[in-house]
């Protein structure tokens, strides 16, 4: 395979849609309401996403855990008694409690999805029909293609039941994780459509660009996108935008 230097992983994190989101999704006043910033506000960054929710108007903060509260604390940002409490079980269903919907990962249409995840071509190949891809040879080929290999994998969070499954844009052409995914990349049949080393590829973002969303996983993996979302690891870099 021709390779490429450099390894990109991002996860483009837009506040103003986050913003918009708890304005649209609040069934009180902000002041109100409180938010759920559980699983690090579902891998979209607590303290920035803090932020910009206390500069809305929010009135408080649902956190998994005391580290949680103290980093908001450090910051200036108060979180009412809402750490690791009953209500946090309960929070999808609490009156004026803000969750997924926040970030447009809820059942409801309502609101816009504010995270881009992308990942980085480190190589391209061209095969024959009939080549097995990825540990086990789940995946053959039906005829020639061309692969390219992803750096992102398992150990970024990318959840492996999401193997042969999952859709992904790479260019113009909307395709499918092809073979097992491994620790640190996957790979894409994209047939006879062109790539190179270094083009980005999208794994969920915005349906308005074309683009798959995490409804679209979830509805692939039969996982609910909160819990994508929240898997994302550290070794993917985020993005903010306002």
């Amino acid at each position: 395979m021709a390779g490429a230097t450099g390894v990109r992983r991002r996860a483009y994190v837009d506040l103003d849609v986050i913003r918009s989101n708890a304005v649209d999704a609040a069934t009180a006043t902000l002041p109100d309401c409180t938010a759920d910033l559980r699983a690090d506000a579902y891998g979209h960054g607590l303290i920035p996403v803090a932020r910009t929710l206390t500069d809305a108007g929010i009135g408080g903060f649902l956190v998994s855990r005391v580290e949680d509260a103290s980093a908001l604390a450090d910051e200036g940002i108060p979180v009412p008694a809402h750490v690791g409490s009953p209500a946090g079980r309960h929070a999808a269903v609490a009156p004026n409690v803000l969750g997924p919907e926040l970030f447009g990962l809820g059942a409801s249409h309502r609101t816009r999805a504010a995270l881009r995840l992308t990942g980085e071509i480190i190589a391209v190949k061209r095969v024959g029909a009939g080549r097995g891809v990825s540990y086990g040879y789940t995946y053959r080929t039906d005829r020639p293609s061309t692969l390219v290999l992803v750096a992102l994998g398992y150990a970024d969070g990318i959840l492996r039941v999401a193997s042969n499954k999952a859709p992904v844009l790479v260019g113009e052409t909307i395709g499918r994780i092809t073979g097992r995914i491994a620790m640190d990349q996957f790979v894409v049949d994209i047939g006879d459509a062109g790539a190179a080393p270094g083009d980005p590829v999208v794994l969920f973002g915005d349906a308005a660009r074309g683009e798959p969303t995490a409804a679209d996983w979830e509805a692939a993996l039969r996982v609910a996108a909160p819990v994508i979302t929240s898997r994302l690891g550290r070794r993917i870099e985020r993005v903010y935008t306002s």
